[in-house]
């Protein structure tokens, strides 16, 4: 094991029956090497990988309490300590109104309705009392998490007090998405902010005061010295698929580098310091890279094969810019498609389903691009046959 200002690096098998091997020649000769058949032999082999085994426990140990790299439980425990707790998920809501007896009093949760297009439940959040009208509720889903409602969505009453007899036929209102619960990544990138928004220098600072100027932290990267070895130090490179103009980026790049860094990037903007002096701020967008699919799926019986196939599509760009989304140098399964595409009405198996990157010659099961190039979603990019 090798443990140095980069971080440990493991040995394999080989590197610790070799160590043992050098070391044990200094006995009993150059002649002396460990092989598989021997009973002295075989228990050295034994020793290595007890050895190997301690040696995975402390990288998995240095892991957990580097907040860089610590994950789930780890993670938490080390982000309490500074007053960062991971974002729970919270309920889709929307408000609807219900009709009954005029004058009844319900109370909260004694009302369930069931959407007809995804079957996801809701309830209602307060007391009540109907009028003629009726009343307007706040209904939130039984299910914790990012449950897209629409707003012409239509509703089954599950479970109500007798005279509570139907819902309104307009269309739902104030909308709230409700929010998965925060991933590692995203646990990591608040943590970030808290450490060093404002802040200046560190590559953390400058990576929590850019997360304003793209659209998801998966659309920033920042690499120097520290992160890429063979970076030379005092640079840095920034790689982005910002939401704002090349200009607006380069001041925001400015106002929290500190001096004296070399920018690396094709992305060049001229700006002037307080002194009047020319400053050269560079770095890279990203390059927007079309995902081809082809994808061919049985549908039910008594359903029309257009209708399902439009619908299946949208659950794949639904999926890709909403639930999960691939950021620079994503490395993308063509089979983590199949999940949307299976809950799509109608859709009864899909018997392939292949990706590649436009301008590619061949489709393949797993891409993987470049820390320069961000994935994009587009339905006329997504072709599905019918299976035999």
């Amino acid at each position: 094991m090798q443990i140095d200002n980069q971080g440990i690096t493991l040995d394999t098998i080989q590197d610790v029956i070799a160590a043992d091997e050098t070391q044990l020649q200094g006995t009993y000769g150059a002649d002396f090497y460990i092989k598989p058949e021997g009973v002295i032999d075989n228990i050295f082999a034994s020793a290595a990988f007890m050895e190997m085994d301690i040696q995975d426990q402390l990288a998995f140990l240095v892991k957990q309490f580097d907040p860089e790299t610590a994950e789930g439980i780890w993670q938490d425990a080390l982000y309490e300590r500074i007053g960062v707790e991971r974002l729970a998920a919270e309920p889709t809501r929307f408000d609807l109104r219900v009709v009954g007896t005029n004058g009844f009093s319900g109370v909260a949760g004694d009302i369930t309705i069931r959407s007809d297009l995804t079957n996801e439940e809701f309830t209602n959040t307060a007391d009540y009392t109907l009028d003629t009208n009726g009343a307007t509720l706040t209904f939130e889903c039984v299910v914790p998490g990012a449950t897209v409602v629409q707003a012409a969505e239509t509703f089954k009453i599950v479970e109500a007090p007798n005279d509570v007899t139907g819902l309104a036929t307009s269309g739902n209102t104030s909308i709230d998405i409700g929010r998965n619960r925060e991933t590692d990544d995203e646990f990591r990138a608040r943590f970030r902010q808290s450490k060093a928004i404002d802040s200046k220098a560190t590559r953390n600072a400058n990576y929590a005061n850019l997360l304003k100027y793209v659209d998801n932290e998966n659309f920033l990267n920042i690499y120097d010295k520290k992160n890429d070895n063979n970076m030379a130090a005092g640079t840095i490179e920034i790689v982005a698929k910002h939401n704002t103009s090349d200009a607006i980026f380069a001041d925001a790049i400015f106002n929290t580098v500190a001096d004296g860094i070399d920018f690396i990037g094709s992305t060049s903007v001229t700006l002037q310091d307080a002194s009047g002096e020319d400053v050269v701020i560079k770095f890279n967008n990203a390059t927007e890279t079309p995902i081809v699919f082809n994808i061919t799926a049985n549908i039910k019986t008594g359903y029309v094969q257009q209708t399902v196939f439009d619908n299946a599509k949208q659950a794949i760009i639904n999926y890709a810019n909403n639930t999960h989304i691939f950021g620079l140098g994503s490395k993308i399964f063509a089979t983590e498609f199949i999940v949307p595409l299976l809950n799509t009405e109608g859709m009864a198996a899909v018997t392939d389903i292949e990706i590649k990157k436009t301008g590619d010659a061949d489709y393949t099961d797993i891409l993987t691009l470049t820390k320069y190039q961000v994935p994009t979603f587009d339905i006329s990019n997504i072709t599905i046959t019918l299976g035999s």
